[in-house]
């Protein structure tokens, strides 16, 4: 079997409109220029999402198990 790994197929883009703050734009502008605007606000919403997962598993593992116990939580900053 070989080990050579196909690449990724790269997603189309697709397009939104969005409003923001004129000062955000020009920031982001600033620092990531017109061209790179769009990576930021993917960058941005990539990480937003991560964040909003994160919740929902931490959500529900805390509806099926409750809340971690003060002990459990000493123990753990001590292995930290």
């Amino acid at each position: 079997m070989s080990s050579h790994v196909a690449p990724q197929a790269v997603e189309r883009a697709g397009k939104r409109s969005v409003s923001l703050a004129q000062s955000l734009i020009k920031e982001v502008e600033e620092r990531a220029g017109k061209s790179g605007f769009s990576s930021v606000v993917a960058e941005a919403l990539e990480e937003w999402l991560a964040t909003q997962k994160l919740r929902e598993v931490v959500t529900a593992d805390r509806k099926a198990f409750g809340p971690v116990s003060a002990e459990a939580r000493r123990q753990a900053e001590q292995e930290w």
